[in-house]
């Protein structure tokens, strides 16, 4: 009975798998249908060896109750696994564009980014002078941590007829330039610490993105996104995310976001409590995301309402009869009163109403393990 939902899917386009192509959308608390439908969604990534990585926007425990099958879960911030290799060594526009947008979400201006990056070149080739490898590590930039420290590794360099007296003074110049944003810069790798380790996410295990402990901290819900975002970029083909939400009202900007990010061949699914409780404008980006889309029992009566507008109205013929009884004395002798010849039946099939094909009363109440599919325009009441 479970796996009825997927036959279903499948019999509507027939030239499509069950489960690849497809991304899968389930809002409304019934953990039944959760459940049923994440198990097979988790078992189906890991026998085609994706990487499933799973931003955790809840605050409790209700979520994927049965786990995450025979997947590995990581959780991002123990710092067991890599999402921005390379991030220190903006050589490239992408590297220096990627870099900018995660400095921006902490609160740096364009010019203090661009210096963020003057300065790691600073480093960069300074290292190389020194005849050590260049590529930048937050050891490598604790060593240039303050003027004391810079004037030190300068000084090698002029020691070892590297470096000229005049070339010392310009450099030292240059690096008072752009000081100020690299003390600052310093507080922003306390931050991305934990995602520099040194082994990429493997097909079997299950990264954990824990934005729910940050509610209260939005640039840092933002930021761990885009890490992500940036690293399945490099990778879409072999990665998969799952979007878990409890959140209420319009605060979950950073799940839109997330998802208008993601290149088309990431599959990607998102269960939340109540998806219609975000803005009218993140509501079509949902829409427009997900090609199946799965309703349970809600709680709230507005996201009820805009279930029932989605779902749409039916033509509804409604009829109406009428009985006229001849009350002349002749027409009623017991023959006629015995087969009711002393009275006419008119039937009147009225013209057709509107009337909406799942009333928001009735999603509100819902069975538990039951949802509507809303698949190819099609809305279908099932029980899964």
């Amino acid at each position: 009975m479970a796996a009825n939902y997927l036959q279903y899917i499948s019999s509507v386009q027939d030239n499509c798998g069950i489960l690849p192509h497809f991304r899968y959308l389930v809002s409304g608390i019934d953990g039944r249908v959760r459940n049923i439908v994440g198990q097979n969604i988790i078992s189906s990534a890991y026998e085609r060896g994706l990487t499933l990585f799973v931003v955790d926007n809840t605050q409790n425990d209700r979520f994927m109750q049965t786990g995450f099958g025979r997947y590995r879960v990581v959780n991002v911030l123990n710092g067991e696994v890599c999402l921005c290799k390379d991030l220190l060594n903006a050589d490239s526009f992408a590297s220096i564009s990627r870099l900018r947008s995660l400095l921006a979400d902490l609160g740096f201006d364009g010019i203090h980014a661009m210096k963020v990056i003057t300065y790691l070149n600073f480093v960069k080739e300074t290292e190389h002078r020194l005849g050590h490898a260049t590529v930048l590590t937050p050891e490598t930039l604790e060593e240039y941590g303050s003027t004391m420290l810079v004037e030190w590794k300068l000084k090698q360099l002029v020691e070892k007829g590297c470096l000229s007296d005049e070339n010392y003074r310009y450099l030292m110049g240059r690096y008072s330039e752009v000081s100020s944003a690299a003390a600052d810069f310093e507080a922003f790798l306390v931050l991305i610490s934990p995602f520099l380790g040194n082994s990429s996410p493997a097909s079997d295990m299950a990264v954990l993105l824990p934005v729910g402990e940050f509610a209260s901290d939005i640039p840092m819900q933002k930021m761990l996104c885009k890490l992500l975002v940036s690293y399945i970029r490099q990778s879409p083909q072999i990665s998969a995310i799952l979007i878990l939400d409890d959140g209420n009202g319009e605060d979950r900007r950073f799940i839109i976001d997330v998802l208008k990010s993601l290149p088309d061949a990431v599959e990607a699914h998102m269960f939340s409590d109540d998806a219609f409780s975000l803005g009218e404008t993140d509501r079509s980006v949902l829409m427009n995301t997900f090609s199946v889309r799965i309703y349970t029992r809600h709680d709230n009566m507005t996201s009820c309402g805009q279930i029932e507008s989605i779902c749409g109205q039916v033509d509804v013929v409604k009829r109406s009869s009428t009985v006229t009884i001849d009350r002349r004395f002749k027409a009623n002798s017991p023959w006629d009163m015995l087969f009711g010849t002393n009275r006419t039946e008119t039937s009147i099939a009225n013209a057709p109403t509107k009337e909406y094909r799942f009333r928001k009363e009735f999603i509100n109440s819902l069975y538990v393990g039951s949802g509507i599919i809303d698949y190819a325009g099609s809305k279908v009441l099932f029980s899964f």
